[in-house]
């Protein structure tokens, strides 16, 4: 049935050579997309594929007779995904009747929106390698793996393009044409294949669970390819776009456990890095990062971004680059269960609130700020995303932090809409630095305050920028786009 998932997702990923190896599937099936009959989800895709590593093996009798599920047939995928969908729907039902429907919003959100976007887009593969493959992070991952996150990423690449095109791939494959050794093959996979019997047993430890059969723990995201074989020679991937999900943002799972020192980096980089972008993105604006000020004995430090007209600061931006753990994606409770990442979510709207507070009184400094400054937290993962409940405890505990401060009056405690950076970024490369503005002054204090920042913006149909940082990946990947063998991973 792995197998039978890697054709037909191929197939639905536009993939016309797939689709003479399942017995039904017509050719109106390639490229498939929602609204069309042959439309199956990714995730739901995803999901299937963790239930059936959870189910035991059917044993066969010894006598009698028997019936076996056909692994070659699309109809059959269709009727088991379609009873997941229905168990899905069965437990909204039950979820529902005690909860309410925003928090289920944030957990459909969670599952879904990664899928929409797409993986392995230029500003989240660069991003995500600055974040995660460069400094002391890159030396920690070095250290504890024995590879390099050069050769990590570029043996996933080549992974990915290799399972996007075939439904199998041998683990021997010489990889000399892209400078791979075997040694370095092999400490690239066993970051991203696991056996299918280990497979199986990871998979029911994962999600012996009481959550929601969507939002279980899934083993794709820690290993997307799963081997086969006596020696687990045969490497099948059912959804390719995971494995470079999983060395690109995914590649936080392997520098996780670096400790203060690899954390604040990864901290600081994600502000420069918005500095960097939004400097490029929003001219003719003027972008500024953090700065001092105050008196010497008590100095105090600006939001990491402030954008000014050149008059004066009229949007500040705080960074927070901490990741959402499984709880707080998709737990019933989830400011209880992350409450330390939701504490940071407040303590930058607080900081943006005390700024606010400090230019009303003239401590800031210059330039001076606007009576009416819009202010934003930048994420790198979605924390309020259609997140109304968690939204509201959020800011109540920033109005706690702002009230034990002192000074910092009504008029100081502006919305603060919280965006995660993939939304963006993509306002940016489909409008310009004046339709972003207008829609942070939307989600401020305008109709569409609440909603997601990539809907709120307005695009511009004749703007269409590109991704001003494409050119640098090579700094971080020195095989990228021109060494040798970058042919045969670019196909």
């Amino acid at each position: 049935m792995i197998r039978l998932v890697t054709k037909i997702g191929a197939v639905l990923g536009g993939n016309s050579g797939a689709r003479h190896s399942v017995l039904d599937l017509p050719e109106d099936a390639v490229g498939a997309e929602i609204g069309s009959k042959y439309y199956i989800a990714p995730w739901t895709l995803e999901t299937f594929i963790n239930e059936l590593l959870c189910t035991p093996k059917h044993r066969v009798p010894a006598t009698g007779t028997s019936r076996e599920l056909r692994s070659d047939s699309y109809a059959v995928l269709r009727i088991l995904t379609n009873l997941i969908i229905a168990l899905e729907n069965a437990e909204d039902g039950i979820f529902l009747e005690k909860h309410d429907v925003f928090t289920e919003m944030h957990r459909l959100g969670q599952r879904q929106f990664p899928w929409q976007r797409g993986m392995g887009n230029s500003p989240s593969f660069y991003r995500s390698l600055l974040l995660y493959g460069t400094g002391s992070a890159a030396d920690y991952f070095e250290c504890d793996v024995g590879l390099t996150t050069a050769d990590f990423v570029k043996v996933g690449v080549w992974l990915a393009r290799a399972l996007d095109r075939s439904d199998g791939v041998n683990r021997n494959t010489d990889l000399s044409s892209i400078s791979i050794t075997p040694e370095v093959r092999e400490r690239a996979l066993s970051r991203v294949a696991i056996s299918h019997n280990d497979a199986r047993a990871r998979a029911r430890c994962m999600r012996a669970t009481n959550l929601h059969t969507a939002y279980k723990p899934s083993i794709l995201r820690n290993f997307p390819i799963i081997a086969f074989g006596t020696y687990n020679e045969r490497l099948r991937a059912p959804l390719p776009a995971l494995i470079l999900e999983r060395v690109t943002g995914g590649h936080y799972l392997d520098v996780v456990g670096g400790g203060p020192t690899v954390w604040s980096e990864i901290g600081e980089r994600f502000e420069q890095y918005c500095v960097n972008y939004l400097s490029i993105m929003l001219a003719p604006y003027t972008v500024r990062g953090e700065y001092s000020y105050g008196p010497k004995k008590i100095r105090q430090r600006t939001p990491d971004v402030l954008v000014s007209d050149g008059n004066e600061v009229i949007l500040i931006a705080e960074c927070k680059a901490k990741r959402m753990t499984f709880e707080a994606r998709f737990s019933e409770d989830p400011i209880t269960d992350a409450a330390t990442g939701y504490a940071e979510i407040a303590k930058g709207i607080f900081q943006i609130w005390r700024f606010l507070s400090h230019a009303r009184r003239g401590i800031s400094g210059t330039p001076p700020v606007r009576s009416d400054c819009l202010g934003i937290l930048l994420t790198v993962d979605p924390w309020l995303t259609m997140a109304r409940n968690q939204e509201e405890k959020v800011f109540a505990a920033a109005h706690a932090l702002a009230d034990k401060e002192g000074s910092i009056e009504t008029a100081d405690r502006c919305h603060v809409p919280v965006c995660l950076i993939d939304d963006v970024e993509f306002a940016l490369q489909n409008g310009t630095a004046t339709t972003f503005i207008d829609a942070c002054r939307e989600l401020s204090f305008g109709k569409k305050k609440g909603w997601i920042l990539s809907v709120a913006h307005v695009s511009e149909p004749s703007v269409t920028r590109p991704y001003p940082f494409r050119e640098r990946i090579g700094d971080i990947l020195p095989w990228w786009p021109s060494s040798s063998g970058t042919d045969e991973l670019e196909r």
